[in-house]
């Protein structure tokens, strides 16, 4: 926050002004409850006719760190996460839904990260006024090699970086996605959703470590740049 005081101090003392966007827009930088730690969903929208439990909760939110009787991690980033498997049997697993972010200002490096998993997990981006600027699927998906995650990747998240700096300025707001597919795990997972970074964060140098009970051991995966493919 500090680099983006400086660059908004530079444009006083050059402009006389703030930018617009920047100046006189109250929408926050970060989106609201980005990694669910609330443990509902405080700042998400959910569409019409989301299931619910007993209690009338909306369901989709898990505490679980791992699954199956191989305890496979999950990469959880806080004490929640929005999977799949939370919302069922109401919404099967081919079946597509997704819920809406709360609008944020994309300031500092234009970049944004998104914890996701599984085989139809995306993630998109629009305008304020409703236009697709942003479309990005988990390329890192593997169904092979099972249970060795540094080989394949199944329910476990991983953290992706969407550049979308043209945008830095404006106002956006996002979508996760289950998209609707026919087998090929059709689930997705999904946790800490980060809207501003000073800097552009570095897929070379940064990475996610989990615990591997194939080989009672620690993996590193780094993190991973992801294409934008949303067509202009």
């Amino acid at each position: 926050m500090k680099k983006m005081f400086s660059l908004l101090l530079l444009a006083v003392l050059v402009c006389g002004v703030l930018p617009t966007a920047f100046a006189e827009s109250e929408i926050p930088f970060q989106v609201e409850n980005g990694g669910f730690e609330t443990g509902d969903f405080t700042g998400w929208t959910l569409p019409e006719g989301w299931p619910v439990d007993e209690n009338g909760n909306p369901k989709g939110l898990s505490s679980e760190n791992s699954y199956w009787a191989e305890k496979m991690p999950i990469n959880q980033a806080g004490n929640y996460h929005l999977e799949s498997w939370s919302l069922q049997p109401e919404i099967t697993e081919p079946e597509a839904w997704h819920i809406t972010s709360s609008h944020f200002i994309l300031g500092g490096a234009g970049c944004i990260t998104v914890r996701m998993g599984g085989a139809s997990a995306a993630v998109k981006v629009f305008k304020a006024d409703g236009t697709q600027v942003g479309y990005f699927t988990n390329g890192h998906f593997k169904d092979s090699s099972f249970p060795n995650i540094e080989e394949g990747s199944w329910g476990d998240m991983h953290t992706f970086i969407m550049d979308l700096s043209e945008y830095i300025g404006e106002e956006l707001y996002l979508e996760l996605w289950d998209e609707e597919i026919i087998g090929s795990w059709a689930v997705a997972f999904f946790d800490e959703v980060i809207t501003l970074y000073d800097e552009k964060p570095n897929y070379k140098e940064n990475f996610d470590t989990m615990y591997n009970p194939a080989k009672n051991m620690d993996v590193q995966i780094k993190w991973q740049r992801t294409i934008n493919k949303c067509m202009p």
